[in-house]
């Protein structure tokens, strides 16, 4: 089988299966295969594919196991980020909560800045603003040591300095308080319909915040305040319909809603809070 009659057929069987992208996935698919880029892919179609090798990852992938998981990585921000099953997948909504932030640090240009990514993941979030930033001092904490593990890593291949914790939610965290803490927390309610590329994949603690999804943000709303300076900023990135209830949730816990973001899909993604009292 030549490199272009695999394409054609893993391009098919993807659309059979009713996965989007089934051209670029094949693609992909094929490159991780035969360790090559997507250029090459054209200049060689007639060369040998190794058809065994091929069928084993596209089996995994027409079962829905996300594509992220089967190449061992994911795109965030312009970087190659390593995942895997115990961590989250970064998506492109929440660059809008990376952006968000860095546009509120560059207002504090002229001195040290201190920042808490809790809840990390793959570090993502954490590992990007040390990237963009490098002057800022950057703290990273999950209740996950799996995804500490993937988080470390990518901070290491990347060249990103941040100090990794082990914590839930502010257990742990012993430095502060903070210029500005960043969040993306779960905020999925127990009850709500998922693909099973989502549900039967990726790790529940990351994406389940409870019953109703807003358990998490009360939590914080509660708890942020101890550990967030006089003018710092609290940074979340909410579910689709939920940016109301949350900002509901920290206005009655003595924050400030300061800005709201939507995502390029029109949906609001990314709040921004100040406190206005000692919660």
């Amino acid at each position: 089988m030549t490199v272009r009659s695999w394409l054609q057929f893993a391009r098919a069987e993807l659309n059979k299966s009713g996965i989007e992208a089934a051209d670029l996935e094949s693609q992909l698919l094929a490159c991780h295969v035969l360790a090559v880029n997507r250029s090459w892919l054209v200049t060689h179609a007639d060369d040998s594919f190794p058809q065994d090798s091929g069928e084993v990852l596209l089996a995994r992938r027409l079962d829905h196991e996300p594509l992220a998981y089967i190449l061992g990585w994911r795109e965030f921000y312009g970087r190659r980020f390593e995942v895997g099953p115990g961590v989250l997948i970064p998506r492109q909504e929440t660059e809008v909560l990376l952006e968000c932030a860095i546009d509120r640090m560059r207002l504090a240009v002229g001195r040290p800045i201190q920042v808490l990514d809790l809840g990390t993941g793959s570090g993502c979030l954490g590992v990007s603003i040390k990237l963009e930033l490098p002057e800022a001092r950057v703290i990273a904490s999950d209740i996950s040591l799996a995804a500490l593990e993937i988080a470390q890593r990518n901070g290491a291949n990347l060249g990103a300095s941040v100090d990794f914790v082990n914590s839930d939610g502010f257990d742990n965290i012993r430095r502060g308080p903070f210029d500005l803490i960043v969040s993306n927390p779960p905020y999925i309610g127990e009850a709500e319909p998922l693909p099973r590329e989502v549900s039967h994949f990726e790790p529940s603690e990351a994406l389940f915040g409870g019953p109703t999804g807003l358990e998490f943000f009360e939590r914080l709303s509660q708890e942020a305040g101890e550990h967030i300076l006089p003018d710092g900023s609290l940074l979340l990135e909410v579910g689709y319909r939920q940016a109301d209830k949350v900002t509901a949730i920290f206005i009655q816990n003595g924050w400030k809603h300061v800005e709201t973001r939507q995502d390029l899909s029109g949906i609001p993604r990314s709040v921004v809070f100040k406190r206005t009292k000692k919660t």
